[in-house]
């Protein structure tokens, strides 16, 4: 079976290290006497197989404020406060990140989702009360409406990982990716009854259908490298990018991106995670003035030496 074996042909410390340029431009109709802005642009500094190396945040307004601190989940923050007029805004993100191939492991060594369901029913650890939060609904994610739809899945005593694994397929083989006919409140039921959409309505999907089931999953943003030499073309680059988490306890939290069948390695980079979208969104504020808005989103993912 192709997915038995988790596995790569080379090193599982083949180390991959990219360059990340994130740019976001705002015009507006009217002038923006003021803007807050919170951006979550920086990607996870130090974890498993991930390190940061460098990271720059830029504005194109003089004089703004901008503060670094960390969410809930850990993730990086910036606060900016905007207090110049303007009708246009740059917001340029650029970072080094290393990210190390997955190591190797078998699917079906994962205990049973029933055996997962009850530990995280009653947790008995720190590592399942805090996974065991990412088991209910959130802003983005209706469980009730994946209920139905999650019951093709499952098979008494399979492995997790397995299930998951499942799930991950089915999306990415029965749903179609489209850009623009879906947005971020476009609701779960709607997705499963028209099998349409991108990453992120992918992702929502993949984590009610997968919490339905009363397992812990995380929506987790980043972004990915569309080509490594030998490997498919993947599908959402020179954008952001959204897969999910799941909680493993055997394995930890193990990856999987639906609009791509993959479970990640080297090819993704992690910027942060959450519920759902709502928790890490790029870029999120409110103005004082500026009429119509126009947003523009470009970004470029290279190896770097």
């Amino acid at each position: 079976h192709r997915h038995l074996f988790c596995s790569h042909p080379e090193s599982a410390q083949f180390t991959m290290k990219y360059s990340v340029k994130h740019c976001t431009e705002f015009d507006y109709g009217m002038p923006v006497i003021s803007a807050q802005q919170v951006l979550r642009l920086k990607p996870r500094e130090m974890f498993g197989r991930q390190t940061l190396l460098q990271h720059d945040i830029n504005l194109s307004i003089e004089g703004t404020e901008i503060q670094e601190i960390q969410d809930y989940f850990g993730n990086t923050v910036h606060e900016v406060r905007l207090h110049t007029p303007h009708k246009k805004l740059r917001i340029d993100s650029e970072c080094l990140v290393d990210v190390i191939r997955r190591d190797d492991f078998m699917l079906d060594l994962s205990p049973t989702w029933e055996s997962v369901v009850k530990a995280m029913e009653v947790p008995q650890s720190s590592e399942h009360w805090q996974a065991a939060q990412f088991c209910y609904p959130s802003r983005h994610i209706d469980v009730d409406a994946a209920r139905d739809f999650s019951q093709q899945f499952v098979e008494p005593e399979m492995p997790v990982l397995r299930l998951v694994l499942a799930i991950n397929q089915y999306i990415h083989n029965e749903f179609a990716y489209t850009g623009g006919v879906t947005n971020v409140y476009t609701e779960v039921s709607e997705i499963i009854a028209k099998r349409i959409g991108v990453c992120q309505d992918f992702a929502h999907v993949a984590i009610a259908t997968i919490r339905a089931l009363g397992l812990p999953a995380r929506y987790v943003s980043g972004y990915i490298l569309s080509q490594i030499p030998g490997q498919p073309t993947l599908i959402g680059a020179e954008a952001s990018h959204a897969w999910i988490s799941v909680f493993c306890p055997k394995f930890g939290w193990i990856d999987f991106d639906p609009t791509n069948d993959l479970i990640t390695s080297e090819q993704h980079i992690t910027l942060g995670w959450g519920r759902d979208y709502s928790d890490i969104a790029p870029t999120r504020g409110s103005i004082l003035g500026g009429g119509t808005q126009a947003l523009k989103v470009d970004v470029r993912v290279r190896p770097a030496a």
